[in-house]
């Protein structure tokens, strides 16, 4: 195997690889990056935990075609070394790899393809086109209340639907809840629970599409498409494999309350900036404040008997009856520090029922639920 390839490109492709070799693995060919030529002009790089699988391609001069395994973390850390220029990778007799770069030698030892596990494909499978940019939105607006508990599978990820024309993403932790969608010409139909590592490796994909073409009149796009337990991801020279969680997803649309009986509209930024200050004394395991109440006026306050007390006032629309409700600081900082619009809405009914943020103005279509909590 032989082949050039500039150093830019290299590193990209390692860049999207590298971090889904997994290190700590039983088996050590998982801590590897198999290359391999496809043609006269191409290289293929895949990484997989046996749970992700990525699969980066770039434009190379194949000179002699193989494959071989080699240490992600060693290869990556050279490569992002090495000076600009053409990178020249070669193998030698038992899979020792040579890398060249100017003046710059290296030999490290390589793995045969054997044993290297092959990577989910979609084969047949139907493949819906979705705008990176609203997929990247609504994964902000969720990600935050997902749960990164492996031992609970059902709630460790996010539910991604598509039906209706609508595209819709939805996360749970038992304690909050957020539900964002937005209007798409997609006419697929499907349900999947993709788990959180899986959430993490489609925002990165999305982020570097979105990236690619800043400042080019072309929206950038994801394909998706779920087939046999797994989802996949594609677009130009990348593709990401996700085994999806056999897990049923809670009834979300039973945790949304259907009618609240009182709403405060009030500024998001004032709203954070209150809740941030009145946090600091605030039970460290707890995180409580309370809000009330009144015509016109939300008061947020909090007391610690180890810490002190604090008080804030803000002006709200508010008109209807008093009322005071205990929540959990940071489940309502993380859930208004995902949106970013001017305003907020919290709707509320009693001060044991759930409270419900959703953005005043145009945008995705979110709802944040809360759970609230004795104070």
């Amino acid at each position: 195997m032989e082949f050039s390839i500039s150093k830019r490109d290299f590193l990209r492709c390692l860049a999207r690889t590298h971090a889904v070799a997994d290190r700590k693995s039983s088996m050590p060919i998982l801590s590897n990056i198999l290359l391999a030529t496809e043609g006269t002009d191409r290289v293929r790089l895949s990484a997989t935990d046996l749970y992700l699988g990525v699969t980066s391609l770039s434009v190379a001069d194949v000179k002699r075609a193989g494959s071989v395994a080699i240490s992600a973390r060693t290869l990556f850390e050279i490569v992002k070394n090495l000076p600009e220029g053409e990178v020249s990778f070669s193998v030698g007799p038992n899979h020792a790899c040579e890398i060249r770069c100017g003046k710059v030698r290296y030999k490290i030892p390589g793995m045969a393809d054997d044993d290297f596990p092959p990577l989910p494909v979609p084969e047949n499978a139907t493949f819906a086109e979705l705008d990176a940019a609203r997929l990247g939105e609504l994964i902000g607006l969720t990600q935050y209340s997902m749960s990164h508990d492996d031992t609970r599978p059902h709630l460790s990820g996010t539910l991604l639907e598509i039906d209706g024309g609508k595209l819709r993403l939805v996360t749970t932790d038992g304690h909050r809840l957020s539900k964002a969608e937005h209007s798409t010409g997609v006419t697929s139909e499907f349900t999947m629970l993709v788990p959180h590592k899986g959430v993490t490796e489609l925002k990165r994909m999305i982020e570097e599409a979105r990236s690619d073409i800043k400042g080019g009149d072309a929206a950038a796009t994801v394909a998706v498409a779920k087939t046999k337990g797994h989802a996949f991801f594609v677009r130009e020279g990348l593709s990401l494999s996700v085994k999806l969680a056999d897990e049923q997803f809670p009834p979300y649309n039973k945790v949304i309350p259907k009618q609240q009986s009182k709403r405060v509209v009030a500024s998001r930024a004032r709203l954070v900036e209150s809740l941030r200050r009145i946090n600091l004394v605030a039970n460290d395991k707890s995180g409580g404040v309370q809000l009330h109440l009144t015509p016109g006026l939300l008061r947020v306050q909090s007391q610690n008997p180890d810490v002190g007390e604090g008080m804030e006032e803000l002006e709200v629309d508010y008109a209807g009856d008093p009322l005071s409700i205990g929540f959990n600081a940071k489940y309502l900082l993380e859930a208004l520090n995902a949106l970013s619009h001017d305003e907020v809405a919290l709707e509320l009914n009693g001060e044991v029922d759930p409270g419900v943020l959703k953005p005043v103005g145009d945008g995705a279509d979110f709802v944040g639920v809360v759970m609230p909590m004795r104070i």
